[in-house]
Order: structure tokens, then sequence, then C-alpha cells
């Protein structure tokens, strides 16, 4: 009887919609699967086992429900773990394994502020902006050791805007002094105006050789409100007015400080191309404002020299308030219904005179996922929540496009609140963006140009028996291109610091030792959970911590070092049983299933162990070793259309699936 085989050698779709599973004329059938249960899906398509997670550190004196993690870099290119809590910013210095407190930082963000919080890092500052307080900075103050120092940012000035809610048309006025200070009055007042310090920090822009021409302008240093008949300005003059005799108010313009306690504070914060911009206050939720250059604190606009601060509002109607500006190929601006990116030639920087913005796309951004750069794309989530979409620079006419990448994997995006991103190194070219779900598991996206790779799949961390997490992953964070988690456990009632550590396929592995009786003490941050036991590179088996202490099954009566952790299970399924885009896959007849897998230990195909222990090894005590090969399976039956192939691992061992064929009879089978 002829046979057809049928070859899968790659995972590069990753775990896709059920509603896919069906889709033989599907063209990616053979890079996709049905499950992909804790795998990472390498640059090459392999299917590998993902990381274990290493805890670092207990941090119940220290975090929070709502505490975040942040990176903090100092000029000398030493990385510090940031973590926030109510009025404090903890700082902690890293290293392999170890993460320690460094010093505490008091700040005025009460818990309810910590989710909200958005920032930016530059210069040996940690950049936060929060609608109902003054943008603020964590920064070192001095070194030899380093001081950190939390501080309001001494913004001035502060932009200003005219908001229109005072018509001065009609006001007489008059000026004096005309070089370093003067004196703007507005006089003849039947009532008040509603000028008063507010104002103060704001600018007067006066006419030039016509009113078109504002080119003399003051900051305003002081106000005396209205006392019955007049208003009084004092201006720190930046250039002198061209006009000063004017008594017409309508060639001036009064403009308030954009940002207060009563007009909101931005929301929003990015640092590009040297300036630190802002967005979206409760007054002007459309604007964003750009330093001047290498003059973070700066925003004077002056006269619109290339370095001068810019200010710019956007024009189009319901884009929904700004969510985040993210410093990308261009300088991006999401909105909850539009996408704008401020255009620039390569070989130029942003002006006050070159400065537009121009809409790209209209999905709309979710304001609970900071958008992350990779090159010359940007990722972020839809507005939904449920969508992952690609914001790609591609160069021409300065232009990007959108993309909703996760399209056959969107039950993979579940309102991301957090994301962590690993770039390709020497040794690893694979890249990966890891989303902390609403859920708190975590979606691991994939991605290599060159190989075609853009896959989604599912990280899991420990559930009960009804599916439900007693360890909850409260944020990720990337520091020095690795990924730290910050986990409550539920059950224990502990805050933990971990670290993904590819050498560990356990999760909140505790180094411990076990003695002759096969005692293991110190594990009281896993009371209540049933954890493995690592010893040698052989596993001892699981049991339940109670007490802070194990009793382990020893019967040689081992001594010295272990490692005790969470199991988590290991899944491949793949697509059902096919026979081509066009042919019908009923019942055929399957005569021989291969399995290439490499350096791998202790995992089951359809439920079958595959052997990786000989008899003669056996008897040596000898300790299990990974193994390179393929598995081959003779069915004693007909394949139904609906099977699939799967493998499984619940072990603390490294698992790789390099590919999987099957051969498959041409009759069918009746």
């Amino acid at each position: 009887m002829a046979t057809r085989t049928i070859r899968q050698t790659r995972f590069t779709m990753g775990e896709v919609d059920e509603v896919n599973w069906k889709r033989t004329d599907f063209e990616d059938y053979l890079a996709a699967a049905q499950s992909l249960l804790n795998v990472e899906i390498g640059s090459t398509g392999l299917a590998k086992k993902r990381p274990g997670s290493k805890t670092l550190l207990e941090v119940n004196d220290y975090a929070s429900p709502n505490s975040k993690l942040y990176e903090f870099t100092d000029k000398f290119g030493n990385f510090y773990l940031v973590l926030s809590a109510p009025l404090f910013l903890h700082v902690f210095s890293i290293s392999e394994n170890e993460v320690e407190l460094y010093q505490s930082v008091a700040t005025p963000y009460t818990s309810d502020q910590l989710l909200q919080l958005d920032y930016t890092e530059d210069n040996d500052s940690l950049i936060f902006t929060i609608g109902n307080n003054q943008p603020s900075r964590l920064f070192i103050s001095s070194y030899n050791p380093a001081v950190f120092a939390f501080e309001a940012l001494n913004i001035f000035p502060y932009p200003a805007y005219d908001f229109g809610q005072i018509n001065y048309d009609n006001y007489t006025v008059s000026l004096s002094g005309n070089t370093t200070t003067a004196t703007f009055t507005i006089t003849g007042l039947g009532s008040d105006p509603g000028y008063t310090t507010a104002w103060i920090g704001g600018q007067i822009i006066g006419g030039g050789d016509t009113s078109e021409q504002p080119l003399g302008y003051g900051i305003i240093s002081n106000v005396v409100p209205w006392n019955g008949s007049q208003v009084v300005f004092t201006l720190d003059v930046r250039i002198p007015f061209k006009i000063p005799g004017s008594t017409k108010g309508s060639e001036y313009s009064i403009r308030q400080p954009s940002w207060s306690n009563d007009l909101g504070w931005p929301r929003k914060v990015a640092f590009y191309q040297n300036r630190v911009w802002y967005g979206n206050t409760e007054s002007l939720p459309n604007s964003v404002f750009g330093s001047q250059i290498n003059k973070p604190n700066n925003f004077d606009v002056g006269t619109g020299e290339d370095t001068d601060a810019i200010i710019y509002t956007l024009g189009q109607t319901n884009t929904g308030g700004i969510t985040w500006i993210n410093p990308g190929k261009q300088l991006e601006i999401y909105t909850s219904n539009f996408e704008f990116v401020a255009p620039q030639d390569v070989n130029t920087a942003l002006t006050p005179e070159t400065f537009t913005i121009r809409q790209q796309d209209a999905f709309g951004s979710s304001s609970s996922l900071k958008p992350v750069n990779y090159t010359n794309d940007s990722y972020y989530a839809s507005k939904t929540g449920k969508a992952f979409i690609n914001f790609r620079f591609d160069g021409i006419g300065q232009a990007y496009t959108s993309t909703n990448i996760s399209i056959a994997s969107s039950h993979l995006i579940k309102q991301p609140k957090n994301r962590a991103l690993v770039r390709g190194t020497d040794s690893s070219q694979d890249n990966f963006v890891y989303l902390l779900n609403d859920d708190n598991t975590i979606t691991c996206f994939q991605f290599a140009l060159q190989g075609g790779l853009a896959a989604f799949t599912p990280f899991v961390f420990e559930v009960d028996q009804d599916g439900n997490s007693i360890v909850d992953t409260l944020d990720i964070f990337t520091i020095d291109n690795e990924v730290y988690l910050l986990k409550y456990y539920t059950l224990s009632e502990n805050y933990v610091i971990e670290k993904f550590q590819e050498k560990y396929k356990l999760d909140s592995v505790l180094d411990s030792t076990m003695d002759i009786n096969g005692e293991v003490l110190g594990l009281q941050l896993l009371n209540g959970y049933t954890v493995s036991v690592l010893f040698d590179s052989q596993d001892y088996g699981e049991y339940l911590v109670e007490d802070g202490m194990i009793q382990v099954f020893n019967p040689n009566q081992n001594s010295g070092p272990v490692e005790v952790g969470l199991i988590y299970p290991f899944e491949v399924r793949t697509m059902y049983i096919y026979d081509g885009p066009s042919k019908n896959n009923w019942s055929k007849h399957l005569t021989e299933i291969n399995i290439d897998y490499y350096q791998s230990l202790n995992f089951y195909i359809n439920g079958k162990l595959v052997p990786y222990q000989t008899f003669e090894n056996t008897q040596q005590q000898l300790p299990p070793v990974p193994q390179t090969g393929t598995a081959t399976f003779y069915p004693v039956r007909g394949w139904n259309k609906y099977d699939t192939i799967t493998i499984t691992q619940n072990a603390p061992f490294d698992i790789q699936i390099l590919s999987i064929d099957y051969q498959i009879g041409a009759e069918i089978v009746s």
C-alpha cells in the first residue's frame, strides 16, 4: 500500500485559535499547533520548554498588591531594580542570583496611584507622571556611594497655552519697561476678568510690526489680581516688545501655564531626540509638550528656533485622549481611537518649524499596556486589549503600517497590563515579548523576521485543582535584558521577586539542603504547595510543604544541595492529522509516527513514555542524562480525522521538539 509522509519541522505560527484547527487550507497549517503550553519557539522553529524562575528575595516588607517593577541604569552602566509601593520607591541592587535592598525613598504616590504611573528613564533619572501630581523623578543625587533621591521636577517655564476663557480684545493695556523686566497693566475693568497668580509662569506675547508677528514676549513672574479697576502683570522679558506703546489688548496674547493642580498634570511621558515629551492633561487631553533640546525642564517656546520647546494639539476630532507617547523610529502618539506619528526626514530632527502630526491608523490603543520597541517596530495592544498590533516603520513616505499579528491566536491576548522585552544575543537569536495578562497568565510572543517566526504561546503558573491561580504574577519587567517577576503566593501570603533563568525547569526555585534522613528545611515561602525536589540532577518526587519543611524519600541516605520548586506542565499538541490542503481527512491508515527531539528527558508521546534510561545505567545507579534522538511509534489502528499527536512532560527536565512526521496510507480505512 502506497504511503504519504507528512512532516512538521517548525512551529513558527505558534498556538492558534480553535477556529483554525480544521482549516487545512490554512497556508501555515504545518507551522501551527493546537497547544504549546509553557513552550518557547526558537528562531529556527523548534519547540522548547520555557525557562523556570529562580526565587531571589522575599519582599513582604516592601511590596503591595499594586506594586510595579522598573529598571534604573546609572551613568556607569550599573543596573538597579526599583519596586514601587505606597509612599515609597524601594531600590534594589541586583546580581545574577541575588537581589538586595539598597535604599528606600519616600514618594507622594498612594496605592491606587501606583497602577496609573507612566515613566521614562534618562540621564540617571527615572521620570514619573500621573494626572494629579507634578512630574517627578527618582535620581542619583551623589556618587561614591550612589545616593538616590526623589523630587518634583523644577520645570520653568511651564508650557503656556491660551485656553480662550478670557476675552481681552477690548482691554486697554499699557506696557512699561522693555529690557529685562516689564510691567503689563490692564486698566478700565468693570469686572474681574479672572487673572490670578495661577498665571505665574505663563507668557505674554506682544505684537511685532503687525499683529501677525508676535516677536516680543515675556514670562509672567507675578500677578496682582483685579483690585476693582486693573490687573498688573510683572514680566521677565525674553525678547523686547516691538510696539511697547500699544494700548490694544488684541495685539497681545496672555497665556496661562498649561499644567497646575487645577488644570491637571501630564499623565504620559517619553524621552525622544534629547527632549522630554509630556501629554494628556485633564484640560488638554490631546496635546503634547516637548521640552527644549538638552533642557528637559525648560518649556519656553521662544520664537520657534530649532532648539525651542514644542507645543502641539492634535487637530483630529474623536481621538479619545492620548494613551501613550512612544519614542519609536519616529515620535509615536497613541490615542484611544487613532495612532499618530511626527514624521521627519532621516537626516533631520524635530523642530518647532518642521513639527507636525500625521494619522497612521485607527486601531486605538489600550491604556493598560505601554508600547514596546524593537528596531523599526513598535508593538501595542488594541484599545479592547484583545489584539496585539505591530506598528512598523517602512521608510516609504516616512510612513507606518499597522498589522494585527495576533489574529490567528486571539485567545492568548487577554487585556495585557505589562510587558518585558528580551533581545537576541550573540549566543541566542531568540527575541521575546512577554505579555502579562489580566488573568495572571503570560503570553509569550516570539519573533524573528529572517526566520518568519511570529508565534504566540501561553505560560501558566501554579493553579489549584479547580484551575484557580494560587501564585499571582503581579508584574513583569526587563532589567539588563533579563526578565524579573513580582509574584504573590496566596497560600503562604508572601511577595517574592523572581527571575526567569534558562537552567531551571521548575518555578520558584529555592536552593536548600537535604540531610541523610531526607529532611529539607527553610521552605516557609512554599507552605501549602506541592513541590518537586532535584538532587544531583535526579527527580526525587513531589511533596507537600508543611511548616516550612518536607520529608523526602531517601533510601540511599544521600545528602547535599537540592533544588526545590513548583512543577509546570509542558504540552505540544499538533493540528489535526493532515493529508494535504485539498484532501479529505477522514479516517486513514496511519502506519508510523516519528518525533525528533534534542537534549530531552522524561516525556510522553500520546501517553507513552519515551525511554531515557538503559537497564545498565539503572543497575549502576547512574543519573539520567538528556537524550537526543528519534522516537518511533507504529499505530495499530486507523486514525480519526480529529485525532492529534500530543507530547507532554510533567517533570523538572528540559525538552526540545525538532520535528514531527507521520506516514498515512493511501487507502481510507472503513
